[in-house]
């Protein structure tokens, strides 16, 4: 009996496609610590500058304590994101975190 040979999937296409989603995951998680961590950061930023000016403290200065306390915020966004058990729970995180500092953001602008 003539029977066309199945195509069989050799043991290195397997390794290939883990490797492939290995390399998918590393790219993932390392776009979310560093630019997901940095828009993050910023929102961050912008909140606590807008709190600190209306708990009374000067606007210039509101501004740069935001701004150097960010530097520790964003090593521990960072640090947070690549401790994450996935990347695709460390974006879900960072939109969970997003979320409602943009709503703040907006209910503190001003006018």
């Amino acid at each position: 009996m003539n029977t066309p040979a199945t195509p069989r999937s050799s043991p290195s296409s397997g390794v290939a496609a883990g490797a492939r989603r290995h390399r998918l995951a590393v790219t993932a998680r390392t776009l979310a610590g560093t630019l997901g961590a940095y828009g993050l950061t910023a929102q961050i930023t912008v909140v606590l500058s807008l709190v600190l000016a209306l708990a009374g403290m000067d606007r210039a200065e509101a501004v740069v304590a935001a701004t150097l306390a960010s530097f520790a915020v964003f090593a521990a966004i960072s640090m947070a994101i690549f401790h994450a058990r996935s990347a695709g729970r460390a974006w879900l995180w960072l939109a969970g975190a997003a979320a409602p500092l943009s709503l703040l953001q907006w209910v503190l602008s001003p006018l």
